[in-house]
């Protein structure tokens, strides 16, 4: 049914990210499943792939969700053993390796979409090469390939732009993105995708649906939270705290540690391996003493602190941390 707060949320996400429409849902896999069937169906009625041989490929180390075909679109065990069988048509390829990406494309003509996330959050922020994501953008169109860019946790200034892909493609943009998690500012499940007509318009009424997706309530929560997210200049807190919490990060002086990356609010601290404990153990030691971290891939922290976050409070989790 028609209600008065989806129209409103979904102009300004398009006019804010500069595409033409929005596909409201609910969680971040969601999105993600609802970026893959988009695709998938431009490439049967617009590119002409053949009836049930679109591909779709992923980046190794990845992580979207975990949905059947989320769980066997990835190369982590821990979310796709004992889980098969899985959904064909999701081929993977090294992160950050240009060449790779491309000799895929050449290999295989049924390849619809390309779906990469600008940083990886859950594989460590692991962050690619620097023009990585334009060079991805080039392939694709070289090859009639749309180009997905999952921003469910990079979106809405977590990385010190407002979408993560911004870094890389100053001057071009994903055919497809997805959003989700901050959108609402983690007030209720909102997710969707942004693309523009020629690519959403396969998308027609009863072929795609979301239970929840639109309602009035996640609409004016959205619309509200990334209105404040922009007044507030949070996306500009990001990169200047990011920048004085990595600088600081790095000068902590452990043997534990490996290494910091990040950008924005979106911080990895890896430790040396070989250690008697893991980052899951530092995490809980830490939430004990009031700092809230996430452990990845068993020997990162992973940091990511609310945009609204000052030096002072910086300087309170370090000293923790330290």
């Amino acid at each position: 049914m028609y209600n008065d707060q989806l129209g409103q949320f979904a102009e300004y996400l398009c006019n804010l990210l500069g595409y033409d429409k929005f596909l409201p849902s609910s969680s971040g896999v969601e999105a993600c499943e609802s970026a893959c069937k988009v695709a998938r169906r431009w490439g049967y009625e617009v590119k002409n792939v053949r009836d049930n041989e679109a591909q779709i490929v992923m980046a190794r180390n990845n992580f979207w969700g975990r949905s059947i075909t989320a769980s066997g679109a990835c190369d982590d065990p821990s979310r796709f053993k004992h889980f098969g069988p899985f959904t064909p048509g999701f081929p993977l390829v090294p992160y950050g390796d240009i060449q790779a990406l491309e000799n895929y494309l050449k290999f295989d003509q049924n390849v619809v979409a390309v779906m990469f996330e600008p940083i990886q959050g859950e594989g460590g922020i692991i962050i690619p090469p620097e023009g990585y994501f334009k060079q991805v953008k080039q392939v694709c169109q070289k090859y009639n390939v749309l180009m997905i860019a999952d921003e469910v946790q990079t979106g809405f200034g977590r990385t010190g732009v407002l979408m993560g892909s911004q870094h890389d493609m100053k001057d071009c943009k994903p055919d497809i993105m997805t959003v989700a998690k901050s959108v609402s500012g983690g007030v209720t499940p909102v997710s969707g995708i942004v693309c523009d007509n020629h690519i959403m318009e396969v998308i027609t009424p009863g072929t795609h649906g979301s239970t929840y997706g639109g309602n009035p309530l996640g609409m004016a929560v959205a619309k509200r939270a990334v209105e404040v997210l922009v007044e507030e200049k949070m996306v500009e807190n990001s990169k200047e705290m990011g920048e004085y919490l990595i600088e600081r990060m790095r000068q902590l002086k452990s043997p534990l540690i490996k290494e910091v990356r990040g950008r924005g609010l979106f911080v990895g601290l890896e430790f040396k391996r070989g250690l008697e404990i893991s980052a899951n153990d530092i995490a809980n030691n830490l939430l004990t003493h009031g700092l809230i971290t996430k452990a990845t891939h068993e020997m990162t922290l992973r940091m990511s602190p609310p945009l609204t976050v000052n030096k002072k409070q910086i300087d309170e989790g370090l000293e923790i941390l330290k």
